[in-house]
């Protein structure tokens, strides 16, 4: 417990008061007056994304939007800050957010058990502004695990022993920063939407993806799900000789042919060679 205070402390965690996104951005600036650190470079790239995206015209079978990293963005921003201190030997890319994983905290895959215990980090998360009844945002106080969200970085944490050795040489991000829901509150992904915002909002989310990329200048990019692997054979940068892009099976239970996924990713892991960069012994 004394350990966490002091980290939390350390981190900048602890004040609830201030309005979230501000403090984040804040505290960063003044600490890192050198030079803006790469997780602020990082965030910024989020920001003009999510500016582009509130320019599109979703199709009308969409009712609600969920941008976590806009409401959540306390929880976010602590993550980026404590996870990304600099450039990635291996990055695995999520297709967007779970509506009980990071559409409640903020975090990618981002159960909340694995947020709360496991990250050790806490905070308020604000509502969407237009919140579906049968999709309550809670944030930490949502009780209903995000089953990929456990089977991901349970198998991390597993391989690794703790969130900081994962977090030297690798790193967890969705493609697509927003969360659709219908009418009846189903979730739909962006592979299962319809018409010109499909392609608008893969070709702005590979823009912004292509200039995060240049930024952590990864060695290994791991799509997890095939829309992520199909999005990326569009991308320069992956297009690089020196980059290696693979496709692990997502770890959702709606995924076809899923069960024992995390004995088939941990298999897939050891085949291609990347256990090494989870344990940091690249």
């Amino acid at each position: 417990m004394l350990k966490r205070k002091l980290e939390q402390q350390r981190d900048h965690l602890d004040d609830k008061d201030e309005p979230k996104k501000a403090v984040s951005i804040e505290r960063a600036t003044i600490s890192d007056f050198f030079g803006c650190p790469l997780w602020l470079k990082f965030y910024n790239t989020e920001n003009k994304l999510n500016e582009t995206l509130d320019e599109l015209d979703p199709p009308p079978g969409i009712k609600c939007i969920y941008n976590p990293i806009v409401y959540a963005s306390q929880l976010h921003c602590d993550y980026l800050r404590r996870y990304l201190n600099g450039t990635k030997k291996l990055i695995f890319i999520g297709m967007n957010p779970g509506p009980n994983g990071m559409a409640q905290t903020g975090i990618p895959f981002g159960n909340v058990r694995t947020v709360k215990v496991l990250m050790q980090l806490s905070g308020s998360v604000e509502k969407p502004p237009n919140e579906h009844p049968k999709r309550p945002v809670v944030g930490l106080n949502c009780r209903i695990e995000e089953p990929s969200g456990v089977r991901l970085w349970e198998l991390f944490l597993r391989l690794a022993g703790n969130m900081e050795t994962f977090a030297q040489q690798c790193f967890v991000h969705n493609f697509c920063p927003l969360a659709f829901f219908d009418e009846a509150g189903k979730n739909l992904t962006p592979s299962e939407l319809k018409g010109t915002y499909k392609q608008q909002l893969r070709d702005r989310c590979l823009d912004t993806l292509e200039e995060q990329l240049h930024l952590l200048q990864p060695q290994v990019i791991v799509a997890v799900g095939e829309y992520v692997h199909t999005a990326l054979k569009r991308s320069k940068f992956c297009k690089s000789d020196s980059v290696t892009v693979l496709r692990l099976p997502h770890p959702s239970p709606r995924s076809v042919k899923n069960n024992n996924w995390p004995e088939k990713a941990q298999a897939f892991l050891e085949d291609n060679g990347l256990i090494r960069y989870v344990r940091n012994e690249a």
